[in-house]
């Protein structure tokens, strides 16, 4: 399950359905490592974040960042 940035702004109470996430970037097509020291193609080395962290830490990216948490 996933939930793009744009729809975690319009509906935030869905975040609560999300645990642990990891962050895809897609304008760069890749997801974000461990504390977020930047990105990897390979899901096995992407940072495994809980949902409210990760939030705060994209909450303010722009529209072309095209960033989705994705359940872990």
């Amino acid at each position: 399950m996933k939930l793009t940035q744009q729809h975690i702004k319009k509906h935030p109470e869905k975040l609560v359905r999300f645990d642990r996430v990891r962050i895809w970037s897609g304008e760069w097509h890749m997801w974000w490592r461990c504390s977020a020291q930047g990105y990897t193609a390979d899901m096995d080395e992407a940072g495994v974040f809980d949902a409210y962290d990760a939030w705060e830490r994209v909450a303010h990216c722009g529209p072309e960042k095209k960033i989705s948490l994705v359940a872990a």
